[in-house]
């Protein structure tokens, strides 16, 4: 009778895990990783042409949200352990962006960065609930490192040149550099970084031979990827994160990471100069140019086969060494370091040593020309650069700079998602061209402000601090989990000094580990005390039902903003291809707009179709129309540029001086270094003293006034360091001179 009412109890227990859904959904979070990031790692540009991929993912999320609510139900959800805390947690962050949506400068993108912060708060919660049991944390585990291996390889096919995908081989000033689906070097190499401290963390701890040996193979491929996208700032994140990882693991565990990561690094540099050489003929074979058409070539070519050759030698090598060295001088180092791993200051000896011998390993590199000799030029040179008065790093801190001024005007709930693409121009200290802020953290602080910042800070210390905690307190729980806190803390320190978190692919990969790092340690997260009224069967269904609730909400809204996509992008095909009239393709641009309202290329593109029918058919009702249109979008986008110029070339027609002039001084209080907008509006107020000769002083007045103002600018870009780019051209244009001279000669 006890053996079978056991059977009924662990029966039961079974039941209540549901294990079933919870390989679901752990399944559903591998697959997305797999299929999301080969279009363009899902980047938002702000800018219609990323949005479709995005909502994509948003919808795929939204589906896992409402499974994950289902698990939570199924399960007895309670509010008993700091997991169900952080469950209601990160949902601040999108409830945040929600209610800066209401006062936001860009109201469009405001509500697309609340899908977007859904979407990442999704895939948190489904991990965290998802990845608890050791084999649904190995499926997730396995999804993201065949996902990080698959871009890598994808990588070195645009680098060897049997693939070409736009931007893969990203053309910087000085050359190309790998970008990978990523179209960005700076943003890959972080990513890279990550994935190579990951797979290295594998090397060294993994029990089976053949995940050893699948992880290890990978390394040299990682690096010479790594060092072919010329990334200075993520070389900087490596010693940072080595001193981070290492304390987490013994001390001959410590031993083996670092010998394995070093003989990697070794090994990938024996090979570089010769495989950058080749890559470089390569590109000049398979890039386009102003007089051919991108190509792509054989694998069984010269360079291309060389090239692979060399790299598959080198992995192989740096893999049988590790083997062999894990298998013959690992346990010999494990046995005599006992005594010395028993002691408390252990685990931070070997890191203080590291860091000792980096830095010296750092200044030889820096100083030494024999050292230098032995890398490639172009990757030799920006290892001499890496100091704070270089170029990128001047420019970043005017970002950043910038950035706190728009959140000193902007202060509680920010300027709302997209805030700073709309926002830089108007607080920019030179005239740089970047929509994004180049660092997620102030991007943050501008969107959302010291409220929204404040509840990012609270979200990720109190995640760490329950990992960290949860780690010392709970040794028998230890393991590969390790490796979701090692990708969440490489591309956190990596985004606060670049744009990753704008990749949506990077940034959903941040939240499912942060969820996954503490997924391990559900059952010990548990409050001390429990209290009756949040045992009762209330409680059970409250948040999984509000949860089931939201993701349906977020899935209908998602699918139509999606859907007014596709149909702006079928109309405007049809319109392209002459296959129809202008009041066949109303109905359906209308249609897009009346879904989605505040989309300015929506109001935009139907805008300029009226105006062009106009001045073909002068039907008034026809300019009517495009003016409510353009009126209507530039009320949702009033820091639009191109709503500004186009009331300032309709008013210019129509003679309105008056509102010309004021739509003009609107512009340059917007984009104060758009010398276009500065070029404008002194022509029109000295044209404006003939025309209007009753207000000409005070034209002449203002038109001498703006003047100064570029003045007053051109000598502030003059001051800038000599290593800082001023960005795009400031001067007077030959119009200004000559309206100028016009009035100064009176």
């Amino acid at each position: 009778m006890s053996a079978r009412k056991n059977a009924t109890q662990n029966t039961a227990g079974l039941a209540k895990e549901q294990p079933l859904l919870q390989g679901l959904l752990t399944l559903g979070l591998a697959l997305f990783v797999l299929i999301f990031p080969y279009d363009r790692g899902l980047f938002n540009g702000y800018e219609y042409a990323f949005e479709s991929p995005i909502y994509n993912a948003a919808i795929y999320g939204y589906v896992l949200l409402a499974a994950t609510a289902l698990y939570a139900y199924l399960t007895g959800w309670r509010l008993n352990n700091h997991r169900s805390v952080l469950s209601l947690a990160i949902l601040l962050l999108p409830a945040i962006y929600w209610l800066s949506s209401m006062q936001a400068v860009s109201s469009y993108y405001a509500k697309f960065m609340t899908f977007v912060f859904f979407l990442l708060a999704a895939l948190f919660l489904t991990s965290l609930y998802a990845a608890g049991k050791v084999q649904m944390r190995k499926w997730l585990e396995y999804g993201v490192m065949l996902s990080a291996y698959l871009i890598v390889f994808f990588g070195l096919l645009n680098l060897f040149g049997q693939q070409y995908y736009k931007d893969a081989m990203w053309l910087a000033h000085d050359g190309y550099r790998l970008s990978s689906v990523f179209q960005y070097s700076n943003t890959y190499a972080g990513f890279l970084i990550a994935i190579f401290l990951v797979a290295a963390y594998y090397a060294a701890t993994c029990e089976r031979w053949y995940m050893r040996l699948a992880n290890s193979i990978m390394l040299v491929p990682i690096l010479i990827s790594f060092f072919l996208a010329y990334s200075r700032g993520a070389i900087v994140i490596i010693p940072v994160m080595l001193i981070v990882i290492l304390p987490f693991l013994k001390l001959a565990r410590q031993f083996a990471y670092v010998v394995y990561a070093g003989l990697s690094a070794l090994l990938t540099l024996v090979i570089l100069g010769k495989i950058t050489a080749n890559t470089e003929a390569i590109s000049a074979i398979v890039q386009p140019t102003g007089t051919k058409a991108a190509t792509t070539i054989s694998m069984f070519d010269k360079l291309p086969l060389q090239s692979w050759a060399l790299l598959a030698g080198a992995a192989l090598v740096n893999t049988a060494l590790i083997l062999l060295i894990h298998n013959k001088l690992f346990p010999w180092i494990e046995k005599k370091s006992e005594r010395l791993a028993q002691r408390k200051w252990s685990f931070v000896a070997f890191p203080v040593a590291i860091i000792i011998v980096g830095l010296l390993a750092a200044v030889l590199l820096i100083t030494s020309d024999g050292i230098r000799d032995l890398l490639p030029e172009k990757i030799a040179s920006r290892f001499e650069n890496i100091n704070l008065q270089q170029h990128s790093v001047l420019e970043r801190w005017t970002f950043y700079e910038d950035g706190l001024k728009v959140a000193k005007d902007y202060p509680l709930l920010g300027a709302g998602g997209g805030g700073w693409q709309a926002l830089y121009e108007q607080y920019q200290n030179n005239p740089y061209w970047s929509r994004q802020a180049h660092s997620f953290f102030i991007q943050t602080l501008v969107e959302v402000g010291w409220i929204g910042f404040a509840a990012l800070i609270g979200l990720l210390v109190y995640v760490y601090f329950l990992y960290i905690r949860s780690y010392i307190r709970h040794p028998e729980r230890r393991g590969s989990h390790l490796i979701f806190f090692i990708l969440a803390t490489t591309l956190l320190l990596h985004s606060a000094i670049d744009f990753d978190m704008s990749y949506v692919y990077l940034s959903t990969l941040l939240f499912i580990s942060l969820g996954a790092m503490l997924a391990p340690y559900g059952k010990s997260l548990a409050f001390k005390q429990e209290t009756e009224h949040v045992q009762g069967s209330t409680m059970k269904w409250i948040y999984p039902s509000a949860i089931g609730v939201l993701a349906v909400v977020l899935l209908i809204g998602s699918a139509r903003e999606n859907s007014a996509n596709h149909t702006f992008q079928e109309t405007y095909n049809t319109a392209a291809a002459g296959q129809a009239q202008l009041n066949q393709l109303l109905p359906s641009l209308d249609k897009a707009i009346k879904i989605s309202p505040d989309h300015s290329v929506f109001s935009l593109t139907k805008y300029e179709w009226l105006m062009q029918a106009y001045e073909q058919t002068q039907n008034a009702t026809m300019k009517e129309q495009a003016l409510q249109t353009l009126a209507a979008g530039k009320a949702n986008d009033p820091y639009n540029r191109t709503f500004i110029l186009a009331q300032y070339e309709n008013f210019k027609k129509d003679g309105n001086t008056t509102e010309m002039l004021k739509v003009l001084e609107e512009g340059i209080s917007k984009f104060r270094w758009d010398i276009v907008l500065y070029d404008h509006a002194i022509v029109e107020y000295v044209a404006a003293m003939s025309s209007d000769a009753g207000n000409a002083d005070a034209y002449r007045s203002r038109a001498l006034e703006i003047k100064a103002e570029v003045e007053r600018r051109i000598a502030q870009l003059a001051a800038l360091p000599p290593e800082q780019s001023q960005g795009r051209e400031f001067n007077f244009t030959s119009a200004m001179q000559q309206a100028l001279a016009t009035i100064e000669s009176k």
